[in-house]
């Protein structure tokens, strides 16, 4: 046996998560609003212990530490992650895989997670530049850590409460959009470059685009994964451009993408944006057509968020500083807010902008989960969903 752990965890909790994410997905309510905070590796491997080194040593070495952050997230973080008895794992090189795959060099740190190094530096270079072979660069890599990982599961056992419970391996390309991508490989050049020559600019975000769907379509058929299974999306870094920028460059290359992968579903159209992004609303909703903003950043009021309010899923915004550094009633006055304004219109999910900062205490943590119980369900809106 390679590996062996035992969660400890009332079943009875795990399924009133199930309950409130699915009447959440539902614009309707259960007892109260769930709690899906932002614990990533960083957090994780952080309260353990581990390294960054040590986590990207090798697939099994790899593979035991997911599970162990996964046991260590379920006991201790106080949200509605866990919903069902299942374990999913995924070879993880965390954001930079997508630039890597494209080009960019990647440095590595032991203790905080990895960053792209520009490789693009004169628009000449823009547009000549051709994509490498992505079987040799960090898709490659995620792809040939798939399959070990899916022989050393084998001899993995995993239980919950004793009971033996199912681990599966997926995989897929990272969220990050082509428009991150470029920004990784070109650096704040590319922010200029789109207003001085905008063919060449798009022309090139289609060039990221075509790769990110050769390889996706490729991961999903090796992995069994339908076609149009759902997307998450991350647009981060094109939330310093103004909306009709973000029209004429991002919606067609995210449009792609969504119509190749999406669908209608509560999961079927997730847009990642951690910072501020009111003025991009429009885009989303009527563009894109996203079905959740997941991880939206404090940037952006409760009061702002009115166009997509009661027709998509909102999942966020509390300040992952405060959460960090301010007081349990600096997080329950924050949550309270988002719950006052938004909670009529269901489809709330509370949570940060996913990235919860390592050492962010569990009190603050759990200042969120007490405030929506004590918040409840909407008065008009107090249904029990079974």
């Amino acid at each position: 046996m390679l590996h062996r752990i035992d969660i400890q965890y009332p079943t009875s909790e795990m399924e009133k998560s199930r309950k409130r994410m699915e009447a959440a997905y539902r614009f309707e309510w259960f007892d109260r609003a769930p709690v899906l905070l932002g614990i990533e590796a960083r957090y994780l491997l952080h309260e353990r212990g581990v390294t960054f080194t040590e986590y990207f040593s090798d697939p099994k070495t790899q593979l035991i530490h997911q599970l162990e952050n996964l046991k260590w997230r379920i006991e201790n973080i106080p949200d509605d992650w866990f919903t069902r008895p299942v374990i999913t794992i995924s070879p993880d090189f965390q954001n930079v895989t997508n630039a890597n795959g494209c080009g960019a060099d990647i440095y590595w740190q032991d203790s905080e997670t990895p960053q792209a190094i520009q490789c693009i530096t004169t628009f000449d270079e823009l547009v000549a530049y051709t994509l490498p072979d992505w079987r040799g660069t960090l898709w490659g890599k995620k792809l040939g850590w798939f399959f070990e990982m899916k022989q050393l599961v084998e001899e993995v056992h995993v239980s919950l409460n004793g009971e033996r419970v199912p681990i599966h391996v997926t995989i897929g390309i990272n969220a990050d959009s082509p428009f991150m991508t470029a920004i990784d490989l070109v650096d704040s050049n590319f922010y200029n470059w789109i207003l001085e020559a905008p063919e060449e600019c798009l022309s090139f975000l289609q060039k990221i685009t075509d790769r990110f769907i050769e390889v996706e379509t490729e991961f999903r058929k090796i992995s069994g994964r339908p076609a149009h299974d759902g997307l998450c999306y991350s647009d981060d870094s094109a939330q310093v451009v103004s909306l009709e920028q973000y029209r004429e460059f991002c919606v067609p290359v995210g449009k792609r993408l969504y119509d190749m992968f999406g669908n209608d579903r509560h999961d079927g159209r997730m847009m990642h944006l951690c910072g501020r992004n009111v003025h991009l609303h429009e885009a989303l909703l009527n563009d894109l057509h996203i079905t959740q903003l997941t991880g939206y950043g404090s940037g952006n009021a409760p009061e702002e968020m009115s166009l997509l309010a009661g027709k998509v899923l909102l999942h966020g915004n509390v300040d992952p500083m405060t959460l960090y550094q301010g007081s349990e009633h600096d997080v329950e006055q924050e949550t309270s807010r988002i719950l006052e304004v938004l909670a009529n219109s269901g489809g709330i999910i509370l949570g940060d902008g996913f990235n919860v900062v390592p050492a962010s205490p569990i009190s603050n943590l759990e200042a969120i989960r007490k405030t929506s119980a004590r918040f409840g369900a909407p008065v008009n809106k107090r249904q029990i969903h079974t």
